[in-house]
C-alpha cells in the first residue's frame, strides 16, 4: 500500500523486532519490510526510499552482500544504510556503504531518530 511518504526498507529476521520497529518508523515513512533480501532491489527501484534499515546477518549473513551492492544498479543514487545488527560493529568492504551502525537492542524511537538524520528529515 503506497502512503504517498517517503519509504524506508527495513530487512529483519525476528518478527518482534520488525513489527516494533515498522510501527515506530511509519510515523515519518512508509515502511517497506522484508525477512530476507529477495525483492529490496525491486523496492528501491520501484519507491521513493529514503533509507535502508538492515540486520546483515539475513539469510545467513547475506546482508552484508546486498549492502555492497545496493549502489551498483542504481548510479549517482545515494540511499543511506543503517546497519541494525546484535553483532558488534566489524571492518568490512561495505563500511564504505553504511551511514550508521547501531548494535542492538535499538530502541524504535531511536532507530527513528538515526534515520531522520542521515536523511536530513530531522531538521
Amino acid at each position: 500500500m503506497r502512503t504517498g511518504l517517503p519509504a524506508v526498507i527495513l530487512i529483519e529476521m525476528d518478527d518482534v523486532t520488525l513489527d516494533l520497529y515498522r510501527r515506530e518508523l511509519s510515523k515519518a515513512f512508509e515502511v517497506l519490510t522484508f525477512t530476507q533480501i529477495d525483492g529490496v532491489l525491486e523496492a528501491l527501484a520501484d519507491r521513493d526510499v529514503r533509507a535502508v534499515v538492515i540486520e546483515p546477518e539475513v539469510d545467513s549473513g547475506a546482508g552484508w552482500e546486498l549492502i555492497r551492492s545496493l549502489r551498483a544498479p542504481f548510479p549517482g543514487r545515494s540511499v543511506p544504510v543503517i546497519v541494525c545488527s546484535t553483532r558488534e560493529p566489524r571492518r568490512t568492504e561495505a563500511d564504505g556503504e553504511v551511514a550508521k551502525y547501531l548494535t542492538k537492542p535499538v530502541l524504535p524511537k531511536t532507530l527513528l531518530e538515526k534515520i531522520l538524520e542521515v536523511t536530513k528529515n530531522g531538521k
